[in-house]
C-alpha cells in the first residue's frame, strides 16, 4: 500500500507541474505577441517596468518565465539591464496570484472546472479557446493538490518523515534550505508553495516552518534564470544575479521575524492555507517595495561586480 500512495504522490506532483504549464501556455497563447510588444514599451522607465512585471507575471503565471524572458531581452540588446531590474521586482508580486487562488476550497467544483475548460478549448473557434485552456489548467491544479493530499497522508506517518518534519519545526534555517532545494528542483516557487499549503493545513508543519519554506522557495526559483544566463552576455548575467540577490535580501530581512510574522498572519484569520498564501504575498510585495528605491544603486553595484 505504501508504494500505491507513493505513486499517487508522484502523479499528483506531475499533474501539479503539468497544470501550471497548461495554465501558463493558455494565457501566453491568449495574450499573443502583443504581450511581448507591450512588455518592451512598458519597461521604458523603472516605474512602468515594476507594474508591467506584476501584470505580465499574473498573466503568464510564472515569474521564472518572465525572468528568463527578461534575461533574453537584455541578452539580445532589446532591453537595458537596469530596466529589467524593475521588471523582476514586479514579477515577484505578480507570482503571488496562483497561491491565493489555490487557497480557495474548490474541491467540489474542480471536475466541472476541468470539463468546462476542456469543452471550451475544443469547441470555441476563436483565440478565446486559449482562455478555456487556462481554466482547464487551473482545474488540473486543484485536482493535483487533492491527489497530493491523499498521497502524503500515509507517507508523513513514516518515522523518518516525522523526525525530519519535527526537526524542521525547531530549525528554520533547515526549512529555508529545504524550500530552496525543492523549488530549484521543481523550477517553481508556486508549486512548492502549494505543497507547503497542504502540509500546513493538515498539521504536518507549523506556520513558522511554512514561512521558512516559502523564504527558501523564493531563492530556489532563481535557479532557472541563473542557468539561462550562464551562456549569455554580461548584462543578462547581471539581471539573473539581481534576481538572486533580491530574494536573498528579502530572506535576510524577514528571517529574524518568522515568529512575529506567523503570529500576525494568525491574527489576520482565514484557513491555514490562506495564511500561507498571505505570507507568500506579503513577503514578495514588501521585498519588492523595499528594494525599489535601491534600483539605481543595484545597477551601479552589479556593473562593478560583473563589468
Amino acid at each position: 500500500m505504501r508504494y500505491l500512495y507513493l505513486a499517487i504522490l508522484v502523479l499528483g506532483l506531475c499533474l501539479l507541474l503539468w497544470g501550471m504549464k497548461i495554465l501558463r501556455q493558455g494565457l501566453q497563447s491568449f495574450a499573443g505577441h502583443r504581450l511581448h510588444a507591450a512588455l518592451l514599451w512598458m519597461t521604458a522607465t523603472p516605474w512602468r517596468g515594476f507594474w508591467s512585471g506584476s501584470v505580465s507575471t499574473a498573466i503568464l503565471q510564472s515569474s521564472t518565465a518572465l525572468t528568463v524572458m527578461a534575461v533574453s531581452f537584455v541578452d539580445a540588446g532589446l532591453l537595458p539591464f537596469a530596466n529589467a531590474f524593475a521588471l523582476i521586482l514586479g514579477s515577484n508580486i505578480g507570482t503571488t496570484l496562483t497561491p491565493q487562488l489555490l487557497a480557495f476550497p474548490l474541491d467540489q467544483i474542480t471536475p466541472y472546472v476541468m470539463v468546462f475548460g476542456s469543452l471550451g478549448f475544443l469547441f470555441i473557434p476563436s483565440h478565446w479557446r486559449y482562455l478555456s485552456q487556462s481554466v482547464f489548467g487551473l482545474g488540473v491544479l486543484f485536482f493535483a493538490l487533492g491527489l497530493l493530499e491523499v498521497g502524503m497522508a500515509p507517507l508523513v506517518n513514516l518515522p523518518q518523515i516525522q523526525d525530519f518534519l519535527r526537526q524542521l519545526g525547531d530549525n528554520h534555517i533547515q526549512g529555508v534550505i529545504a524550500g530552496t532545494v525543492i523549488s530549484a528542483l521543481l523550477h517553481s516557487s508556486n508549486a512548492t508553495t502549494g505543497i507547503i499549503m497542504l502540509l500546513t493545513a493538515d498539521g504536518w508543519i507549523t506556520l513558522p516552518t511554512a514561512l521558512a519554506f516559502i523564504f527558501g522557495a523564493n531563492i530556489g526559483t532563481c535557479f532557472t534564470a541563473v542557468i539561462a544566463a550562464l551562456a549569455s552576455s554580461r548584462a543578462a548575467q547581471r539581471v539573473a544575479l539581481f534576481h538572486v540577490l533580491l530574494n536573498v535580501f528579502g530572506v535576510l530581512v524577514f528571517f529574524p521575524f518568522v515568529e512575529p510574522l506567523a503570529y500576525g498572519l494568525t491574527l489576520m484569520g482565514g484557513s491555514l492555507s490562506r495564511q500561507v498564501a498571505n505570507a507568500h504575498t506579503i513577503f514578495n510585495m514588501l521585498s519588492s517595495l523595499f528594494a525599489y528605491p535601491l534600483l539605481p544603486l543595484a545597477a551601479k553595484y552589479l556593473k562593478k561586480i560583473l563589468p
